[in-house]
């Protein structure tokens, strides 16, 4: 009964983020590009772009920003292909947080970005629903037959392309893809699969774990070579280029920090 209401928890906090968007600060999730972004009209106001995966940390953060400057957070959420395409389409943002570095590359060749720090390193784990049904003990195990996994979209998240290309240069790509049940187009929805046991095993960010009794890490060095940077970016398109940059400062800093770190991430070196 214990694990059924936790399961019914889980669905009903999904279903609530999804048509809410928690507490916090004003937010809307990215969808069909060029779709208008609603802002407010009373106020200073920054839209800020952001990988869902980083959601619980940055809507804290964001609410600090406010109380220290009095500028309001606006949140697009999604897939950080989903954010890229959607600053590339509409022109419009002021900042933009993907879960890799790597992810702001097509930015950087358009000349959108203005200015990029580092913020907290994201480590890749092997996780499984809590009681470990399946018997995972490594990565490895992701091959054997019958074993249901659930990866990221390696066309729309970081933790995606990550997994792919481990399993690659660990030369078990062929042989765990035919157990693959689903590719996932954000973190969170990884998250949900394997905490109401619809997957046996999935590749997530160690983050994600934080707070979660209904999915259980598994212990392996399979992943260590594979650790991302979260980056901040100001975008050009910003039309109120200080305040974006004031952003990109302050969640690098040490305010924002504490609740970084309170979140499961770690500092990346360049940010201590």
């Amino acid at each position: 009964m214990k694990r059924f209401l936790r399961i019914c928890a889980v669905i009903l906090i999904v279903v609530f983020l999804g048509a809410t968007g928690g507490c916090g600060p004003k937010n809307t999730d990215v969808s069909s590009a060029g779709q208008e972004i609603q802002q407010s009209s009373k106020g200073e106001e920054l839209l800020v772009y952001s990988g869902a995966g980083l959601r619980k940390a940055m809507e804290e953060i964001a609410g600090l920003f406010q109380e220290d400057t009095g500028i309001m957070v606006q949140f697009s959420y999604g897939g950080a292909a989903q954010c890229v395409s959607q600053i590339l389409t509409v022109d419009k943002g002021d900042a933009f947080l993907p879960g890799d570095v790597a992810e702001l590359k097509k930015l950087i060749e358009k000349d959108k970005v203005d200015r990029q720090k580092p913020v907290v390193l994201h480590i890749p784990v092997l996780a499984v629903p809590v009681g470990n049904p399946a018997g995972i003990t490594g990565i490895e195990d992701l091959a054997e037959p019958g074993v249901k996994v659930i990866l990221g979209d390696p066309e729309a998240n970081p933790i995606g392309k990550l997994a792919d290309k481990a399993l690659k240069e660990l030369g078990l790509f062929e042989k765990v893809e035919p157990n693959i049940v689903a590719r996932a187009a954000t973190v969170n929805e990884l998250f949900a699969s394997l905490a109401l046991g619809q997957a046996d095993a999935a590749v997530i960010w160690e983050d994600n774990l934080v707070g979660n009794e209904d999915i259980e890490l598994i212990e392996t060095t399979d992943l260590d070579n594979y650790i991302k940077t979260v980056p901040v970016v100001s975008l050009k398109c910003s039309t109120n280029p200080e305040a974006a940059n004031r952003f990109v400062e302050f969640v690098a800093g040490e305010k924002a920090m504490a609740v970084w770190e309170k979140c499961g991430f770690k500092p990346a070196p360049e940010a201590k």
